[in-house]
């Protein structure tokens, strides 16, 4: 008799058998013994380390799962890690649809239907259970692994899940694919732990992994955008996620997002056809590594308000803005690089007027990168604070003040809230310099002779005054006297004190070199702040670059590993709040409408032609003084006002007393807001302003259009859009525009009722509803 020794695993519970096979005298015996199985990252003995230290529900979590699909339980806890930080988020889904832990995607993709059917768990479940959901991301890397022909199925062998976890990443791209699964084995070696939001600690021991695949080559060749961040990878968007070129200049603002998801994620999405979403550069938590996947040239579509997406550059950083850790280190002083980068490239101010986050962008919905981002520390990175040669506040020797003496008697104020917790000062605006009476100069000896960037600290003080929009800095320079004009309003606006740059300049080394302003700025009344000055030599020194640049627009070089093919193009839809991806056509024409309409930004064959011209015959719209009619820009509350009294033929009406405080009779919108008050189409805030400077939304229009005919509100029993339910404020509104044919949706079924409404969008459904019995 002859004895076998079969090396198998035969699931059975959560135990593993060896078995011994005997052959003899035409018998065949089969004998299994339970087996203990520990996962390692090889078959030597000497990588067989504790996988997991921790007993709470999240840690046995993982384990239990583990056990149950066989899939390596570091492997399950990097990739959790790597996605979420271990965090569920209360079942809220991240930017791209994926729940919980594991990133369980809900798309139509059929990831979720697919996790349903393995665990025979509930979609509910899965995105709010977080044992629920580490089950369902077992069971997915198991069913992947399977389905691998190249890999051992249910191995204990980590580098044999290296494809599996590429494949779970759920990009198309193979470059993102194997970033993600790099990360993960990152994380595996490496190690990781976090207390979570219960109080549970978690762990992942660090384990030797040998045999991983190295790295994917980077792609380096024929690659269209090399040139705009060297240190960059490329891995382009989708083409029809972005516009190609910047219609109008000029580039002066950098947007700081977080993705609310992971890297990979972020990457594939903005890859994702159906997302109709984008950013220029990605930045990973974890070690700063920065995708580029927009041209600076072209404009992406990053910040919910277009008029900011053609004159910004999008920044994406890996996290989620209110769980901790994911702002790192490595992120903040990549990122820093990065806009340093860019701001000197392109002439952008380095200041809280022009580096801004999402949350500030007008008429949007999003706040990232929200209060765990550190504005102050991040400023000064991209600043480089630490390499200032001379600051000068406004109690040391450099700064002289004309009155010397500060007090209200001579038109200074003194308040808290200066730079460093020192006093800060400030006077009130004049309109004529004849009449300028404060002023003050900083004045510092610069060691070496060269070109810095200069610097000047606004406080924030809410003393019921406005902050001047036009302070006029003189610096007097190795080139002489230059004068610029800066917003302090710009700077407050954000909330907090702040640097605000004057711009970079030339200057001699070892004399005194000096900053003055007064309380001259042709404004009457306002706040002029005197603070503190610094001077930062500018990094690869140099003149400035020519203010106001925008990056050309190149054509974009075919990337075989990434191109669509056209057939897969969206088709355009008018309401969208991005404009349609271009088209190749014979070349517009700007034929004169019958009116004699002819705006150089909107030719014939745009597909809002025929709206704008309408109106524009009617007498109800026209365009800018440079020929422009800029149809993607927002519509204000006193535009839309106008335009719609004015096409549905309504009497302007100007009463002697205003409804609105901040709408007195000599506005321009007055006698047609007034008309629509009459007419009981709009109201007004609590405080009693209307904001006529204030975009429209997407809901608002709707409903002053509905208002406006006196149709009649339906409110059917199933929604059309499925981001305006029954219990939204403007349901009514919106389903009876959609009744009478004066609004469309996305083609991911949203209406986004939050979103402004753009010019051309605002021309198509006043004109159908203009036009509508």
């Amino acid at each position: 008799m002859r004895v076998l020794l079969v090396a198998s695993r035969h699931r059975a519970g959560s135990h593993a058998y060896l078995c011994l096979r005997s052959f003899g005298a035409g018998l065949v015996l089969l004998l299994c013994l339970p087996l203990l199985l520990v996962a390692t990252g090889t078959a030597n003995a000497k990588d067989r380390v504790p996988m997991t230290a921790g007993t709470g529900p999240i840690s046995q979590a993982f384990v239990a799962a583990s056990d149950k699909w066989g899939v390596p339980v570091q492997v399950l806890m990097a990739v959790g890690w790597v996605e979420s930080h271990w965090d569920q988020r209360d079942g809220q889904p991240s930017t791209d649809h994926g729940y919980g832990i594991m990133h369980v995607t809900d798309r139509p993709d059929g990831t979720m239907e697919r996790a349903v059917a393995l665990t025979s768990l509930s979609a509910d479940a899965i995105r709010s259970d977080p044992g629920s959901n580490i089950v369902a991301g077992a069971a997915l890397l198991s069913d992947i692994s399977h389905s691998l022909a190249t890999n051992k199925y249910m191995t204990t062998n980590l580098a044999d899940w290296y494809a599996a976890v590429a494949a779970y990443s759920g990009a198309s791209d193979p470059i993102v694919r194997d970033q993600y699964a790099q990360e993960v084995f990152r994380v595996i070696k490496a190690g990781a732990s976090a207390t979570l939001q219960s109080g549970e600690r978690v762990s992942l021991v660090a384990t030797d992994v040998q045999g991983v695949p190295e790295a994917l080559p980077l792609p380096t060749e024929g690659n269209p955008d090399s040139d705009d961040y060297p240190p960059a990878i490329w891995v382009p968007a989708y083409a029809g996620n972005y516009t190609v070129g910047r219609p109008y200049p000029p580039l002066d603002t950098i947007v700081i997002h977080d993705t609310e998801g992971s890297y990979a994620s972020a990457i594939s999405w903005f890859q994702n056809p159906a997302s109709q979403v984008s950013a220029h550069y990605v930045i990973r938590s974890s070690d700063g590594e920065v995708t580029q996947m927009v041209r600076d040239a072209n404009t992406a579509w990053h910040a919910g308000n277009w008029d900011y997406n053609v004159r910004a550059i999008g920044i994406e950083h890996e996290g989620f803005m209110d769980q901790q850790g994911w702002y790192t280190e490595a992120m903040y002083q990549s990122s820093a690089t990065l806009v340093r980068y860019l701001t000197e490239k392109y002439g952008i101010k380095k200041d809280r007027a022009h580096i801004i986050g999402h949350y500030q962008v007008p008429n949007q919905s999003h706040v990232d990168p929200g209060p765990l981002w550190d504005w102050n520390y991040y400023m000064s990175l991209v600043r480089r604070d630490n390499l200032a040669v001379a600051r000068v506040d406004n109690t040391d020797a450099g700064f002289t003040a004309t009155p010397a003496q500060i007090d209200p008697q001579h038109y200074w104020w003194v308040y808290g809230g200066g730079y460093n917790g020192s006093n800060t000062y400030v006077t009130t605006s004049v309109i004529n310099q004849l009449s300028s009476t404060n002023s003050a100069v900083w004045t510092a000896q610069l060691p070496t002779s060269g070109y810095y960037d200069v610097y000047a600290f606004i406080p924030y003080v809410d003393n019921s005054t406005p902050d001047t929009r036009s302070a006029r800095y003189h610096v007097f320079t190795a080139n002489g006297e230059q004068v610029v004009t800066v917003s302090q309003g710009a700077i407050t606006d954000v909330g907090t004190g702040s640097w605000a740059n004057l711009g970079k300049f030339l200057f001699n080394g070892g004399v005194a070199s000096s900053i003055s302003l007064s309380d001259w700025t042709g404004e009457s009344g306002k706040n002029v702040w005197f603070d503190a000055v610094m001077w930062i030599p500018s990094q690869g020194g140099g003149p400035p670059p020519t203010p106001q640049i925008t990056p050309t627009a190149t054509p974009i070089a075919t990337n075989t590993r990434t191109s669509t093919p056209t057939s897969l193009v969206p088709t355009s839809t008018p309401t969208s709040t991005q404009p349609p991806p271009p088209t190749a056509t014979s070349g517009p024409t700007w034929t004169p409408g019958p009116c004699g309409m002819r705006f150089v930004d909107l030719p014939d064959d745009n597909w809002a032609y025929p709206y704008v011209n309408y109106l524009y015959c009617h007498g109800a719209i026209n365009g800018y003084a440079d020929q422009t009619f800029r149809p993607n820009n927002p519509s204000s509350r006193g535009q839309f006002t106008k335009i719609l009294v004015l096409s549905f033929g309504w009497t302007p009406y100007a009463p002697a007393l205003p409804t609105f405080s901040d709408v007195p009779p000599p506005s321009t919108f007055y006698p047609y807001i007034e008309s629509a008050v009459q007419h009981g189409v709009i109201e007004g805030y609590p405080d009693g302003t209307f904001r006529p400077a204030n975009d429209v939304s997407r809901a608002q229009a709707a409903k002053i259009l509905v208002l406006g005919k006196e149709w009649p509100v339906v409110t059917p029993p199933t929604a059309t859009f499925n981001d305006v339910p029954p219990d939204f404020w403007a349901y009514g509104y919106v389903e009876t525009s959609v009744a009478h044919g004066i609004v469309t949706g996305y083609p991911d079924g949203t209406f986004r009722p939050g979103l402004s409404v753009s010019r051309a969008q605002l021309s198509k459904m006043t004109a159908l509803s203009a036009q509508a019995p």
